[in-house]
């Protein structure tokens, strides 16, 4: 399976069978090779090229632009290391809206099918959300959808990067969130980074001053299918409620 971007509404990219063998996939060799790969020509998909040059993302509002790079064939650092990434929670109508009293929140997550790649660190599972943001905001734009926007790209295969923003009446979040093949996964909003071994989930409060409000959740282990009903738990603890309605936020 190939997937170019996944640009995803609420679902998944449909994962190929990911039972096999547990061993440390990522080694000082494979990553030699890979770099060396990237660079060679001889090696690169030009299928995967060609399609990007027809389709390839023409976004500018997206925090970081697409670029159209000749990548390597997906099954050269092993064959079926690639089964897919996927996005849940942003939609082109508008995300899943979620309510703490009169206060407005949308979420976003970004998860990876399970393969060669990752089992070790999540085993057999469907596939493993590592990044959700969570924002606070005060605007929904129900007719064209220009407050949000969501993007994960396997170009940089077996390292997978996230990106999406959030618009509120005056300001704009920006998030984007990267994972590579030793299952080290950071992401950065609004120019602040996050560990997201700390916790996978980032919740965003914008505040009447213009300032930010950030607090990162040790989320459990779950798969795309789960993020949804986890939402709901977590929008019901205690110090989130405090969280999201502070009366410095918007």
């Amino acid at each position: 399976m190939s997937v170019l971007i996944a640009v995803v509404g609420l679902g998944f990219v449909g994962c190929a069978s990911n039972r096999g063998r547990t061993t440390h996939f990522w080694t000082v060799a494979k990553e030699a090779s890979h770099f060396s790969d990237r660079q060679d020509p001889a090696k690169w998909d030009m299928k995967l090229f060609t399609g990007d040059l027809e389709g390839g993302n023409d976004d500018d509002h997206l925090p970081i632009r697409f670029g159209v790079y000749p990548v390597p064939d997906y099954n050269l650092i092993g064959e079926g290391s690639f089964r897919g990434v996927a996005n849940f929670g942003y939609t082109g109508a508008g995300g899943l809206v979620k309510k703490i009293g009169e206060k407005t929140l949308l979420f976003n997550s970004f998860s990876i099918c399970t393969s060669d790649v990752n089992r070790e660190f999540v085993g057999d599972v469907h596939d493993d959300v590592f990044f959700q943001i969570v924002v606070l905001t005060d605007f929904v734009d129900t007719d064209n959808y220009t407050h949000l926007g969501s993007l994960i790209s396997s170009r940089n295969h077996p390292h997978y990067v996230g990106e999406g923003f959030y618009k509120t009446k005056n300001n704009k979040i920006d998030y984007l969130a990267f994972i590579n093949a030793d299952h080290d996964a950071y992401a950065i909003v609004n120019m602040r980074y996050f560990d997201l071994s700390l916790g996978k989930t980032i919740l965003i409060a914008p505040q009447k001053d213009g300032s930010l409000r950030s607090m990162q959740i040790q989320s459990p282990a779950m798969s795309n299918k789960e993020i949804d009903a986890y939402t709901d738990q977590l929008l019901q603890r205690t110090d989130v409620v405090d969280f999201f309605t502070d009366k410095g936020n918007i």
